[in-house]
């Protein structure tokens, strides 16, 4: 985001906390979590015919959910505070995805930024929770503007339009969960295809 709005050097860089947290979280990640995950393993027995079982996913995608819709807010108030546009302003709460798409490539996964694998529905989930965090922001204002509120006397506290963003992520999150293997969206191949049954419904 720093880089994408002209912010330099960026957050990290201006405060090393910053580093030096993100490097202890990422180090207690690789180490601790395969422990946890292992012994999630041996407490519950492998469904039958599935030797792949992972009981710790459950946790990781919910924690990660947590971090997504954090960031997804955090991100469009960066837009917000250097006075840009709304719609910029909900972008902005996306390029967290880079960050899955990163990690992804590293991983050798498959990168699909729309789904529940891979990159784990982060460009929908982020830009919608940005998006409704945007919006009941831009509402607040025009309550507000003038001497008489409009609609709610006080405008839309800020903690409330936090908590509808980052709601609104972990509920897109939880659909992709509920939905899986199927993705949130349909692939360009799955599009096209439908598209052109549709198309041949209409010329018949």
């Amino acid at each position: 985001n720093n880089l994408a709005t002209g912010v330099a050097p960026v957050g990290w860089a201006r405060d090393p906390s910053f580093l030096a947290v993100s490097v202890g979280a990422s180090l207690l990640g690789f180490y601790a979590w395969p422990l946890l995950s292992d012994r999630l393993r041996r407490e519950q027995p492998s469904r039958e015919g599935d030797d792949n079982d992972d009981y710790g996913e459950p946790v990781r995608y919910a924690l990660e959910s947590v971090a997504l819709g954090a960031l997804a807010v955090v991100g469009a108030q960066q837009g917000i505070v250097r006075g840009l546009h709304p719609a910029v302003s909900a972008a902005l709460g996306v390029t967290i995805t880079f960050g899955g798409v990163a990690r992804d490539l590293l991983c050798q996964k498959d990168v699909r930024v729309g789904a529940s694998t891979g990159c784990q529905s982060y460009g929908i989930a982020s830009f919608s929770g940005a998006a409704v965090y945007v919006a009941l922001r831009e509402l607040h204002v025009w309550n507000c503007a003038g001497s008489t509120a409009k609609l709610i006397r006080g405008g839309i506290p800020i903690g409330l339009r936090i908590l509808m963003g980052f709601g609104t992520v972990f509920g897109v999150r939880a659909v992709a969960w509920t939905t899986k293997p199927d993705d949130l969206l349909l692939s360009m191949e799955a599009s096209a295809e439908v598209n052109g049954k549709r198309l041949q419904r209409m010329l018949d």
